[in-house]
Parts: C-alpha cells; sequence; structure tokens
C-alpha cells in the first residue's frame, strides 16, 4: 500500500533525464575533451575568487568557429563588470541556452585573463536538427491528444525544451486518464552528422482506479451530492486534475469545510481518497437597511430594508430554501421565494423553483413564478432551461383621466410567460471573495405577451380604448452577466464587471415590464429601484483591499446607459439616459456574522452631484 497526500504529484518518471541521454550519446565523443576544459575554466574562476574576490572584469566572447552565425544570433552578453563567481554563471547561461537552440556541441574551450579583461573562446558547433522522431509503441490515440505530429519533428532544429513539453503533455494526459504513474522516454537514437532520428515509447503502468471515497469529520453531507460535485466517482480512473481541484471546491461549499488536504491511498491498482471535511454555518439570516435621501420630498429622509433567510444543507443533500422580503419605499414590497435541489435521483439533474411577489403603491401588483431544470456541471456551473410566467394586475386606474382623454394608462394587465435558456460559469480561487478568475452568467428567453381587459376600463361608457391594441405579442429577453478579476500586489484585486437586459418585443412595452434598476444591488448610488428601463447596461469598476477570506475594503464606479423608450413616449423624445454613481464600503466578517457598510452617490447626465444627499446601505448577515 502506498500512502501520497495531494500536494505531492502521483511517481512520474524522472522524463528530463531520459532527454539528457541524448545529449550524452551525441557528446560522447568530445566527452573527456569538455570535460577538461570546464575543470581548466572553473580552475581560473577559483583561483580569481581566492585572490581578488574584488576584482571586476569586462567579459568578451570570441568563437573559434562559424563566427558569422554567432554574429546573426546577436545572443545578449551581460556587458557590465563582473566577479569571477559571476563570471562563471554568466558563461554556464550562455551554454546552455545555445543547447537549447540545438547547438549540442558548444562549449567554452578557453578563458584567458589579463588584468581586468575576460576572453572567452567559444566552441559553437553545428545545430542539430531532427531527422524523424516516431512513434515507437504509444499509440495514435494518445498521440493525438497530446497534439503530436511526425512532420513537425522533420528538419526543424534539436531543442530539448521541445522534447520536454511533449513528454510533459503525456505524461500529464496519462495521470488524468488513469495511468499516474507512466514514464516516457526517447530510444533506438540514432545520430546521422547533424541530424538525429529517435522513436517515442512510454510505459503506462498499471490502469489505477478510484476504489472508493472515505469522508470524516462532523459534516452531515451526502457521498451522491459530494461525489457528483466534485466530478468524481467510485469506479472511474485516476484523475489528477479533478483531485488537485478538490480542495478548492471544498472551499466553494458555504456549509462544509476541509481540515486538511485529500490523502490517496494506492492498494492494488486502486486509489481510495480520503477526506476530512467539517460542517460550517451557512444557514443564514440578515437584513440591509438603507437610509436614503426622498428623491420625492425635499428635507426628507427614506428609510428601505431588505430581509433575508437561507437554509443550506439542512438533510445534507445540498438543498437552498431562500426568502427574502423588501420594503422598497412607503407601500412598496417585494417578496421572493426560492427552492432549489440538486442531483435528483443520483443523476445530474437539479430543480430549480421560485416565486415572486412585488407591489408597487397602490398602482399594479405582479405576480411571478419559474420552474427551471438544471443540468449540473463540475462545481456550481450549469445549464439550465426555465418556464417564466408572470402577470402584471392593475389595483386602481384613474378612471377620470381615461375617460377625458380616451387613451389608455401607462400601465395594463398584462401576462408574460417565456421559455428559454441560462447557463453560469465560473472559474474564480473563491467564489465568496475572489481575487483572480471570471464568471459568466448567460439568460435567454422568448415568448408570448397577452393584454387582458380591464374591467374598470371596460365599463366605461367611452369608445374601446383596447380597439388599436395587439393584444397578443412576442417578447424576447436578454440578459447577461460578465465579471473579471484581476489580482493586483498580494492582497487586493480590480474587478471589472459588465451586466445588462434586453427586452425585444413586437409591439411597445408599457411602465409595469420594464426592469427595475438602482440601489445597493444594481447600480448602487440611486434609490432601491428608482430607475425604469426596457433596456440597460451597466459597466462596474472596483478596488477591492482584501482583508481576510470574506472581508475587504473597496471603491467602485458605476456607469450606466439606460433607455426609457414605452408605449407612452411620444415620437422623437430622446429616451436614453446616462447615470452613473461611485462610492466605497467595506465588509468584514466577524463571530457574530458579518458586517457590511456603504456610502454611495449617483446622478444623471448631466445634473450636478449632490454631495450632501449620499445613499448609505448598512448590512448584517447571521449565519447559523
Amino acid at each position: 500500500m502506498v500512502s501520497s497526500n495531494v500536494a505531492a504529484s502521483p511517481c512520474r518518471s524522472p522524463f528530463p533525464q531520459h532527454t539528457r541521454h541524448l545529449f550524452v550519446l551525441i557528446l560522447m565523443n568530445d566527452f573527456a575533451k569538455k570535460t577538461y576544459r570546464w575543470f581548466f575554466i572553473l580552475s581560473w574562476v577559483m583561483l580569481l575568487a581566492g585572490h581578488a574576490r574584488t576584482q571586476a572584469y569586462e567579459l568578451r566572447i570570441l568563437t573559434v568557429d562559424q563566427s558569422e552565425v554567432w554574429e546573426n544570433m546577436k545572443m545578449e552578453v551581460k556587458k557590465e563588470q563582473l566577479d569571477s563567481l559571476s563570471m562563471l554563471s554568466e558563461l554556464q547561461r550562455l551554454t546552455n541556452q545555445l543547447h537549447q537552440d540545438a547547438y549540442l556541441e558548444a562549449s567554452i574551450d578557453t578563458l584567458a585573463v589579463k588584468d581586468s579583461l575576460a576572453i572567452a573562446f567559444l566552441h559553437l558547433g553545428p545545430q542539430y536538427e531532427w531527422v524523424q522522431l516516431k512513434d515507437g509503441n504509444v499509440g495514435d490515440a494518445w498521440l493525438d491528444q497530446v497534439g503530436f505530429r511526425e512532420r513537425l519533428y522533420r528538419g526543424k532544429p534539436f531543442t530539448y525544451g521541445t522534447v520536454a513539453r511533449l513528454q510533459e503533455r503525456l505524461l500529464t494526459y496519462a495521470e488524468n486518464n488513469g495511468y499516474p504513474f507512466a514514464k516516457v522516454w526517447l530510444d533506438s537514437i540514432v545520430v546521422e552528422g547533424v541530424g538525429i532520428r529517435a522513436q517515442l515509447f512510454m510505459d503506462k503502468g498499471p490502469l489505477i482506479l478510484i476504489s472508493r471515497i472515505e469522508v470524516k469529520g462532523n459534516a452531515r453531507l451526502s457521498k451522491t451530492y459530494l461525489t457528483r460535485y466534485l466530478g468524481i466517482r467510485e469506479g472511474i480512473p485516476f484523475d489528477k486534475a479533478k483531485i488537485l481541484r478538490i480542495r478548492d471546491r471544498i472551499r466553494e461549499l458555504p456549509f462544509v469545510q476541509a481540515k486538511k488536504d485529500v490523502v490517496i491511498q494506492f492498494r492494488d491498482n486502486q486509489a481510495i481518497l480520503q477526506l476530512e471535511l467539517e460542517r460550517k454555518n451557512a444557514s443564514r439570516f440578515d437584513f440591509l437597511i438603507g437610509v436614503l435621501p426622498n428623491s420625492q420630498s425635499t428635507g426628507s429622509v427614506l428609510i428601505t430594508g431588505s430581509f433575508e433567510g437561507e437554509l443550506q444543507n439542512q438533510f445534507g443533500l445540498g438543498e437552498k430554501i431562500y426568502a427574502q422580503f423588501e420594503q422598497l419605499r412607503p407601500q412598496t414590497q417585494e417578496l421572493n421565494l426560492a427552492f432549489n435541489y440538486p442531483y435528483v435521483l443520483d443523476l445530474p439533474i437539479g430543480v430549480d423553483l421560485d416565486f415572486s411577489l412585488y407591489k408597487r403603491d397602490t398602482n399594479y401588483l405582479d405576480i411571478g413564478s419559474n420552474i427551471g431544470l438544471q443540468y449540473l456541471l463540475e462545481g456550481a456551473n450549469y445549464v439550465k432551461a426555465f418556464w417564466h410566467n408572470q402577470s402584471s394586475i392593475l389595483l386602481t386606474v384613474d378612471t377620470q383621466q381615461v375617460k377625458n382623454t380616451g387613451q389608455l394608462p401607462d400601465t395594463l394587465d398584462v401576462r408574460r410567460s417565456f421559455f428559454g435558456l441560462e447557463y453560469l460559469q465560473e472559474q474564480l480561487d473563491y467564489r465568496f471573495n475572489p481575487r483572480k478568475g471570471w464568471s459568466v452568467k448567460l439568460r435567454a428567453g422568448a415568448g408570448t405577451k397577452r393584454i387582458k381587459r380591464n374591467n374598470q376600463i371596460a365599463q366605461l361608457d367611452i369608445e374601446d380604448p383596447y380597439s388599436d391594441l395587439k393584444l397578443k405579442s412576442f417578447q424576447y429577453k436578454v440578459e447577461g452577466q460578465l465579471a473579471g478579476y484581476l489580482p493586483l500586489f498580494k492582497t487586493s484585486t480590480f474587478k471589472t464587471q459588465i451586466q445588462g437586459g434586453f427586452l425585444i418585443a413586437d409591439e411597445p412595452v408599457y411602465a409595469n415590464e420594464q426592469y427595475r434598476i438602482g440601489g445597493n444591488k444594481l447600480l448602487r448610488g440611486f434609490d432601491e429601484e428608482f430607475i425604469f428601463a426596457t433596456n440597460y447596461a451597466i459597466l462596474t469598476l472596483e478596488y477591492r483591499l482584501l482583508l481576510g477570506q470574506n472581508s475587504y475594503l473597496y471603491l467602485f464606479g458605476d456607469y450606466a446607459r439606460v433607455d426609457n423608450k414605452t408605449a407612452k413616449t411620444e415620437p422623437g423624445v430622446d429616451t436614453v439616459d446616462f447615470p452613473y454613481g461611485f462610492g466605497a464600503g467595506i465588509t468584514f466578517e466577524t463571530k457574530a456574522g458579518i458586517f457590511g457598510l456603504s456610502l454611495a452617490f449617483g446622478t444623471r447626465q448631466p445634473e450636478p452631484i449632490d454631495f450632501g444627499s449620499p445613499k448609505v446601505h448598512f448590512g448584517y448577515v447571521s449565519l447559523f
């Protein structure tokens, strides 16, 4: 039995040594000559070092053969004054570089020193090239996987780096496909003048299968969920790449943590993975309070609030139950409920359900539901097909205005149904507070819109105002979010994010069909859901100074393009606006929970910024 820690690479052959054997074969006739050359040079340098430790020398390189080739190569040699040891290092670097460039016989024949001048006589030799590199026993299937083509090794300079990279790709492919003890080498090496023929051989070693995954610790987590989430199941071939990603994958789970690195035991051509996992508080209750100047009333203050609750992994199946209630402004509330259950019947399928209710003053009520079927990829990534329904119901209608003008209001009773696809892909070093990586989320749907006749309007003694409307039409929605994190220095990162939503319709849209943006989550510096948009795009730039795993200081700027065109927009009116916001904040983790505080300013062009009316948000997350 062999026990190994995942941080250490499984046994692999020392492939560079096999390649170096080629150099030995090629240079065998000159071995004795080169040995005494370097011994002579080293003796000179040691002698100089012993008698003149502070002496500096100007190093010049003269070639004893192929001087024109040397001039054309224009290799950089240090021009500054060098002491004896630095001079030896520079000569070694020079010859190593020449060997990498296929001048395998390159060597320093003589080193002459006079006063402060050191002259090294270089034997360059011919540039060796490939005549042929054939497949010995590897097989076309494996060679195709690593991009090997025999024609690439004909008439090309022989370089050690090229051979080493080919061997490395083969070994990596073997390690990720069940053969962690594979060996690769060159054999049947023939030197024809300056041409080299060789064959590529491989000993794959035994096929190693993952026999089982042993989980220790107090974490409550089903093996089905864990193996599906990690992409590692019992009975599959050993995959080093997936095993090396286990620690990062576990780190991204909010409800469990790894006490130490995964341990691998090799026994009878089988690998046993041992994980020690501990339960981590992930279910949460949190609130966010906003203290904002009231945009509708000068001198007054608007208090907004958001309350959220989330239960995660209560049954050890990775499930999530979510509830949110928001008081956006007086008489305006929003409720969201969601449920997610992954890996139904041990399949990479998840069920995603949510329900929403939004009441806008006494104007209208939105009721939405969403049913999604996820195809779960490795980690938290997925592809989802969804069916979304949303109904908007008018609560009050200014019937007198409709009667006087004969025109419908800017909100109508509307029912919309969409079928679409959603895709999420993340490559982040840590999902909840990343320092580097990227993420992309795309959502697109197509469906129908139906306008319902309102009973209050239908009962008016006027000509039917719905007669000129197309009561059924098609709509398309495209939404996306792309974020990237660029690490700066050791403890900071720069975030760039682009997000947007586009409502494309055959018929003009009404106000209660539009996106509602603004607030602490989307376009900071404005009241919650203050801006209505038929389509929008927001660019975010944010600098974060990371203070801990879930703590950071940040400075941000949001710049948006918003189009507010609706059915009530007059012809020729410019509906495009460019609001922007900026500010700073802090998020910090304590034993009592995670606290957040932010200060933001926002305005629309060309209006000036009112620095006396900041948007302040305070948040708290309690984990249990």
